[in-house]
This record gives structure tokens, C-alpha cells and sequence, in this order.
């Protein structure tokens, strides 16, 4: 049976948040940044939280409050528009009477609020997990490579660059920011043509001299080396992959990968591949306006960086992978039986708070992570290190939550359905590495 197409903003959180301001403050809201999402220690925080002041609610209510100055909180401008009369005190009851309300109101939409939580000067809210999971890992698998794509906004952007002839580094940089920010621009909806563009950027590494009329700079920084703190102008793209390549051999020959026997010229193209992704990842994981050191095996400011590297990801990625292949290898021996179609998943077995995270933080905020990839509101401006970033922090929970939980059971009756649920989970987790991956266009191995 074909599953139908779900809409993926069944699960857009800030759908969620615009519901929530839209509700509280009484007018429509649209990309509304007064509630935030939480993204640490979930089952004591909750998923989203807001400030109550009034003061942080200005900027929704703008010429529109009604209370003139007889509300403190949102949630006094909420009663008091209800109401009418309302004083400045608002006591425990009128607060509870208040969420509740809330809570009622977001039955009837896509995302369910379950429960709220007082601490300190915050409102926090909870949400009903098991439709959430279940959503979230059904549009993904059906979705596949579409998964994050927004409606096609028709505007064309035509972006180009002027290599830094000092430093074939710097213009091998360049290449991959204006080639991922196309990949990007594509998911937003948007056109990237050379021909009737809206906005023209070119990648730069100066600051200075002349760009092609009617084309807007965008300034990039350049490659630097570490030891010497200036941009690196000797060593040429295929030398340094060619410097990475013997770093993983001397990794391989102690068994940090997996031993495998395998000829000489298919092991040497395999680690010439994870090299051209180590060094790309490498380029992209720092902000395009700052420079990037090399030469180093750490990060020289963790601030900017602030990533696992590219072997880090792609281990986690075959280990995926290889946890697939097992199961399907150990059902076609008959050991373990089909995996049964989604919608017989009961995937209120996913209970483990290292599941709920995963599936919150990384299949759901996806989508949240392909937004802030790019901004264009005011000023233009491209961020593929949040790639990076996500896929660091995606593959460091999933570590930990592997080493913590056994995926692939005895096959008891009991146990079964707990691991058809992780599955589906894992199938989802890939096709968002496998994205992500494309988005920085780095190829997955199938072993590592």
C-alpha cells in the first residue's frame, strides 16, 4: 500500500511557534521569534519556551496592545483582551487558566502541546511526542531527497566569483560556498540563472577593486596557514588532499578503520575519496566572511568552528548503513522477520529520551537547519558551516544513543517491534545525513 504524500508542515516547528504568538497575542503571526525552541535536556526543559514579559511581546503587538499600560504579561494582555477589565496582578489560577487554554487550542493543530511547565521567569511548553515521531519519520521517508524543500518562491539569483590568484585554496573555497549556497538556494524554492536574476553576488577574497557592474560583493575569507598566520599561497588543493590521504593511510595501518581485505589501488581510491571530504568539510565548516586555518589537527578558534570532522560523520553514516545491511542480510536468512509497513510501526515504542532527541533535534530540525543556511531578508548572506554543524552534533548524540542502546535484538516477539521502530528511525536518520551530505556534495562510503 502506497503511503499518501504528507505535508511537511506537519512538522514544521515554526509553524508550532507562530500558532503559539499567533494565539497568546491575539494577531496573525509570521516567522515570530518570541517563542524559541529548546534544544537541550528536553524532558526537563521542554521543546519550546517564552518570556511572558510584555516588553519581549512588543514587537508582535506593536500598535495593537489594548492594555495601555495595565498588563504586565502576555498572558494579563491575554485575559484582559478576553475579559475587558483586568488589574495588573495575575494570580496562579489565571496563569494555569491561561496555558490550558493554550494547550486546548493546539489540538486542532498539526503539532499538539502536551503540558507546561513554570520555571523561573519562563513558560515552558511540552510536546505530545508519539504523533510528532511518527509524522516526522513518515514525510521524511516519503520525501526522501525533497525532505526540506520549500514551494518554489520564484526569485532568480545568479551568483559567480573572481579567483584569488594567490591562493588556488582560497578560489577551491570559493567554488564550494557558491556551489553549496546554489544547492541551498534550490531547496528554498529558489532559481539560480545567470539570465533576468533578482540578485547578483560575486565570492570574493577582496576587499578591494572592481566586480562586474550591476553584481554585489560578498566577501569571503581566505585560506590561512596555521603556522604562520597567513593566507596560504604554496600548497595547491591536490596537494593537500594528497596531505590528508597519507594522514588516513597512517590511521588505517594502526585499525581505526575497519580491516577489511580489499586490493591496494580500490583501498587507496577510498581514502583518496574520505580525503577530498575531510579537506571540503574542512573549507566549509567556518563561516564564508572568516578565514579558515589548515595545518593543524585542531580547531584554532572553537567558536567558529566548533565541528567533528568529515571521517567523524561519515564513520557514523556506514555504521547506519551497516546496521541496515545486517538486518536485511539476517531476514533473508529467515532469523528475523519482514519489517512491516510504517503504519503498522506503533512508534510509541521510540520512549528513549536519546530517541526523542534524535528524531526533535535532527529529523524535525532539518528543516530549521535548511533555513538558517540562508538569510535574505535584509542582507544576503550564506551559512554552509551550519551544515556542518548539524551534521557534527547529529552524529555525536547518535553515537552516544548507539553505545547506549541495542538496535538490532534477539528475535523474541517482545522485542521485535522495538526494533522495527528503531529501524524506521534509522532509515530516517540516513536520508537526512545522506541530504545534508549532498547539500556540501560529499559522497557517503559504505564502510569505514
Amino acid at each position: 500500500m502506497e503511503l499518501q504524500m504528507e505535508n511537511t508542515s506537519s512538522i514544521c516547528t515554526q509553524t508550532l511557534i507562530n500558532n503559539v504568538a499567533s494565539y497568546l497575542s491575539g494577531i496573525p503571526c509570521k516567522n515570530s521569534t518570541v517563542v524559541k525552541l529548546n534544544n537541550d535536556n528536553l524532558a526537563t526543559n521542554g521543546e519550546l519556551y517564552f518570556l511572558p514579559s510584555l516588553k519581549v511581546w512588543k514587537s508582535v503587538l506593536k500598535d495593537t496592545d489594548k492594555c495601555v499600560g495595565k498588563c504586565a504579561t502576555i498572558l494579563q494582555h491575554f485575559l484582559h483582551v478576553q475579559d475587558g477589565e483586568r488589574n495588573n496582578g495575575i494570580d496562579e489560577d489565571s496563569v494555569s487558566q491561561v496555558l490550558q487554554l493554550l494547550i486546548s487550542s493546539s489540538r486542532n493543530w498539526s503539532i499538539k502541546i502536551e503540558k507546561y511547565l513554570l520555571k523561573g521567569e519562563r513558560v515552558c511548553l511540552f510536546l505530545q511526542r508519539v504523533p510528532l515521531i511518527e509524522n516526522a519519520i513518515k514525510t521524511t521517508l516519503i520525501c526522501k531527497h525533497d525532505f526540506g524543500r520549500t514551494s518554489p518562491i520564484n526569485k532568480v539569483f545568479s551568483l559567480k566569483l573572481v579567483e584569488d590568484k594567490e591562493s588556488e585554496l582560497t578560489t577551491r573555497r570559493l567554488h564550494l560556498i557558491q556551489s553549496v549556497t546554489e544547492r541551498i538556494l534550490n531547496l528554498h524554492g529558489c532559481k539560480v540563472s545567470n539570465q533576468h536574476s533578482d540578485y547578483r553576488f560575486v565570492f570574493t577574497s577582496k576587499s578591494e577593486g572592481n566586480v562586474e557592474e550591476n553584481y554585489e560583493k560578498y566577501i569571503c575569507g581566505v585560506v590561512k596557514n596555521a603556522e604562520v598566520n597567513c593566507k596560504e599561497t604554496k600548497l595547491t588543493w591536490k596537494e593537500y588532499v594528497e596531505y590528508k590521504t597519507e594522514e588516513l593511510k597512517v590511521l588505517n595501518e594502526h585499525k581505526y578503520f575497519e580491516a577489511q581485505e580489499c586490493d591496494v589501488k580500490r583501498e587507496d581510491y577510498f581514502l583518496q575519496n574520505l580525503a577530498r571530504a575531510t579537506v571540503t568539510f574542512e573549507l566549509l565548516s567556518v563561516k564564508p566572511s572568516r578565514p579558515v586555518f589548515i595545518g593543524c589537527n585542531f580547531a584554532t578558534d572553537k567558536a567558529i568552528t566548533n565541528t567533528k570532522g568529515a571521517s567523524f560523520i561519515l564513520y557514523n553514516i556506514a555504521r547506519i548503513t551497516a546496521i541496515i545491511e545486517k538486518y536485511n542480510n539476517r531476514r533473508l536468512k529467515g532469523e528475523y522477520p519482514n519489517l512491516p509497513h510504517v503504519n503498522q510501526i506503533d512508534f510509541s515504542l521510540l520512549n528513549q529520551e536519546d530517541e526523542w532527541e534524535l528524531i526533535y533535534n535532527f529529523i524535525i530540525g532539518y528543516q530549521e537547519m535548511i533555513k538558517d543556511c540562508l538569510k535574505c531578508e535584509s542582507i544576503f548572506q550564506t551559512n554552509p558551516q551550519v551544515i556542518c554543524i548539524f551534521l557534527s552534533k547529529l552524529c555525536q548524540k547518535f553515537s552516544i544513543y548507539y553505545r547506549r542502546s541495542r538496535i538490532l535484538t534477539d528475535a523474541y516477539d517482545h522485542l521485535i517491534p522495538t526494533m522495527n521502530a528503531r529501524l524506521y528511525m534509522l532509515h530516517a536518520l540516513q536520508i537526512v545525513l545522506q541530504n545534508a551530505l549532498a547539500l556540501l556534495d560529499i559522497v557517503p562510503v559504505s564502510r569505514m
